[in-house]
């Protein structure tokens, strides 16, 4: 082990000298043997530099091995999320079982400069095709692991072999497989410079351990210059810049003057996908309320995590995204961390009216992506001219220095860095002109073609608001999950996951019965539970699972023109449908309406992450009366959820779904004496209010949406009637000088339309 133990000796004195981290790969068929080896590298390791804090990580038989031969904290693969924004000066991580795609960025970049991260590996040529049992969660039914193809893992070790920082030893034959290697390019860390005058205390910016923080809390200095005015800050960053920390130090401050302005104690609500990605803003939030001296506080917790502070100064609160729908007008300073997670009208619901508000989000990194943060929402937010808007990026890593291999490396492995192709003029001529080329691909030519696999990701990475790293494993690795691209000029401008679902055979389907979920088979599981559609169920289908693209060449028909071809190739190979689900809003349903699907399905409730609710669509091929049969009886099911469930829905989405009706509701007319139509006709003369006539109102409107014929409504006067008639919105909530004047108009011509469908409507007193 002297070449080794040489190899780790050069590589402590690089990453000290760089402020860099390295790795050891220490492969072996025998899980014990791998163990001890990897004491004794740590060990030397510890000989050589003075530092603590060492991180186990995985399964039950590797912890149960390590607890006897490391002093750490030892932490479950399935409980990674938990050490999320902790730091630690070395790690040891079990990969002799394989991982999953998205513990292993969470674990890695806990480590500090200078820190060791040791990888318990299975031998080189097992990665080629290895087979974990977290495939096991991926696998649709009735597909088994014996059906995976271990790309992912072919993918990783190839990559990591290439990588710079990393060695690799052969514990079985004491052999080095690769030597350290690492090339400086540049600086590795900016010096930390504090202005001379400053309004934000100078014991607050010494918290910080970049300069990029230091430029933060200077842009806070002029936060409340003019008070009178909606301010909005906006923070992108790469992973582990110390965004969210640099947060909890600004917040006292800001408290702090907001206090004085208000003569009030404050309340900050802050909101992101999960409570374990505020937990290092609380931690810096606690650090910097002392400096500040506001130092009687308590905090709460949730399952030991911090969820509240509180003071007689403010109080500071985590929410959720649907919770904070509905307690975002009581915050006085409204903080949303990791943006990018959050879906793009909810975000707009969210910071609707908020006076000053601040933004954070991840361009790269497994909390998601946020460049669609950029794309999509903060152009509409700068569009908007009741609000002023600040931006700042952190590009410097807060655990070590930039340039660092491990980070390059992780970003290379779990195509993080990922970006699509460069579109030029000519591209985009040919894009307008629809000249484009549909391909599915083979898994082994995308996993072969680095440049095409990276085209194909660098579009989700743009494009889309949430993404994983175990995205990249399920497409390349499970039987049933099928690439597919739309490119000009062999370049890629749509990505899209198609994924084989249904064929369910009678004994999955008997079990489905009794309650049992199926992997996979997401839309004909849900059909089968909400429909008992049993044909359906045998049918064989696509969904959709993502599509997304290239932001240079959105509204220009691409995403249209890459379902056609989907549905086509679907026809061509004998399947009956094509579907998908997505969180919805106004643009999206029309989107897919427009393209010949129809929904037949809604979550009750806003996915508590990132506060949308779900819709489920599917374009027929073979089936056609079967979806339109469970169109017609979703829209009655819907019309009834609005009243409740869903009255919260936007109202333009609501009508967007309202009007995919594909034929008549199977209900009776509702019957109106003739008090009932004296009171209605008085309403419309202008001798009532609407709140006198509501029971009729409701019904009236309930069986005018059951029907495919339509009364003529104008835009705004159908908006007006659904919200009111069936959300049953307040007056305060659905806003306008004119909505009472517009509803009564909607309302007389929903009438006239009932008058003029019935024959007899109006019963004899």
């Amino acid at each position: 082990m002297e070449d080794l133990f040489r190899e780790v000796a050069k590589a402590c004195k690089t990453a000290a000298d760089n402020r860099h981290r390295f790795m050891v790969f220490v492969c072996s068929s025998n899980l014990k043997k791998a163990v001890e080896c990897a004491r004794k590298v740590y060990s030397d390791y510890r000989s050589r530099v003075e530092k603590n804090g060492l991180l186990v990580v995985g399964r039950e038989e590797f912890l149960e091995i390590a607890k006897d031969c490391f002093e750490g904290e030892l932490v479950h693969w399935k409980n990674s999320l938990n050490v999320l924004g902790s730091t630690f000066s070395s790690l040891i991580m079990d990969l002799s079982e394989g991982f999953h795609p998205n513990d292993l960025g969470v674990v890695v970049e806990t480590v500090e400069e200078g820190g060791i991260i040791i990888a318990i590996s299975p031998p080189i040529e097992r990665w080629r095709n290895l087979i974990s049992k977290w495939h096991e969660e991926l696998i649709s039914e009735p597909f088994s692991l014996k059906d995976v193809v271990g790309r992912f893992y072919r993918r990783f070790i190839e990559r990591t072999m290439k990588a710079e920082g990393v060695i690799i030893f052969d514990a079985d034959r004491e052999k080095l497989i690769k030597r350290y290697e690492f090339v400086q390019r540049g600086s590795s860390r900016e010096e930390i410079v504090i202005p001379e005058s400053t309004r934000i205390k100078k014991k607050l910016y010494k918290l910080c351990a970049t300069q990029d923080q230091v430029r933060v809390l200077q842009l806070f200095e002029r936060f409340f210059e003019r008070e009178k005015e909606r301010k909005a800050v906006v923070i992108t960053a790469d992973r582990g810049r110390g965004k969210t920390a640099v947060l909890g130090i600004v917040t006292p401050p800001l408290v702090s003057r907001l206090e004085r302005l208000l003569k009030r104690p404050i309340r900050v609500l802050v909101v992101a996908p999960t409570p374990q990605a505020v937990q290092n803003y609380f931690k810096f939030l606690i650090k910097a309320m002392k400096r500040q001296g506001m130092k009687d506080f308590f905090v709460k917790k949730t399952d030991e995590l911090i969820t509240v502070l509180n003071s007689k100064y403010a109080r500071v609160e985590y929410a959720i995204p649907r919770r904070a729908l509905d307690e975002k007008e009581f915050a006085d300073i409204l903080i949303v961390d990791e943006a990018a997670g959050i879906e793009v009208p909810v975000l707009l619901r969210i910071t609707e009216d908020a006076r000053h508000v601040i933004f954070s989000t991840t361009i790269h990194g497994y909390e998601g992506t946020g460049r669609s943060f950029n794309v999509r929402f903060l152009k509409k937010l700068e569009e908007d001219p009741t609000i002023e808007v600040e931006k700042i990026h952190m590009s410097e890593p807060i655990r070590y220095g930039a340039g660092d291999p491990i980070e390059n490396w992780l970003y290379d492995a779990l195509l993080l860095n990922a970006q699509p192709a460069e579109i030029g003029k000519e591209d985009l001529d040919k894009i307008r002109a629809l000249e484009l080329g549909f391909e599915i691909l083979d898994k082994e030519e995308l996993m072969n073609n680095e440049k095409l696999l990276r085209e194909f990701f660098g579009i989700y990475v743009l494009a889309h608001y949430r993404n994983r790293p175990s995205d990249l494993s399920v497409l390349l690795d499970t039987p049933n999950h099928i690439p597919a691209v739309v490119k000009v000029n062999g370049k890629v401008v749509c990505s899209l996951h198609l994924a084989i679902e249904g064929g369910m055979d009678e004994e999955l389907i008997a079990k489905i019965r009794t309650g049992y979920k199926p992997r996979g088979q997401i839309i004909p599981d849900l059909v089968l539970k909400h429909y008992w559609n049993y044909d359906f169920s045998r049918s064989k289908g696509i969904r959709i699972v993502r599509i997304a693209v290239h932001p240079n060449a959105m509204d220009m028909g691409v995403g249209s023109f890459a379902l056609m071809k989907v549905i086509d190739w679907a026809e061509k190979n004998d399947l009956d449908w094509v579907g998908s689900g997505f969180g919805v809003s106004s643009e999206l349903i029309r989107f897919w309406l427009r393209n010949g699907f129809l929904p037949i399905h809604i979550t009750p409730q806003r996915n508590e992450v990132s506060g949308e609710y779900t819709v489920i669509v599917i374009r027929p091929i073979k089936v056609k009366d079967s979806v339109e049969r469970m169109n017609v009886e979703f829209v009655r099911r819907f019309i009834e959820y609005l009243g409740d469930e869903l009255s919260d829905l936007e109202t333009e989405t609501a009508i967007r779904i309202l009007r995919s009706l594909r034929g008549n509701v199977n209900c009776n007319p509702p019957i109106f004496g003739e008090l009932e139509a004296e009171r209605i006709t008085k309403y419309f003369e202008g001798l009532g209010f609407y709140e006198y006539i509501s029971d009729i109102a409701r019904p009236l409107v309930r069986f005018y949406y059951s029907n495919a014929e339509k009364a003529g409504l104008d835009e705004r006067e159908e908006e007006i009637l659904v919200a009111k008639c069936l959300q049953l919105r307040s007056w305060k909530e659905i806003g306008g000088e004119e909505k009472y004047r517009i509803l009564l108009n909607a309302l007389k011509k929903v009438w006239e339309w009932f008058l003029s469908k019935q024959k007899i409507i109006i019963s004899q007193s």
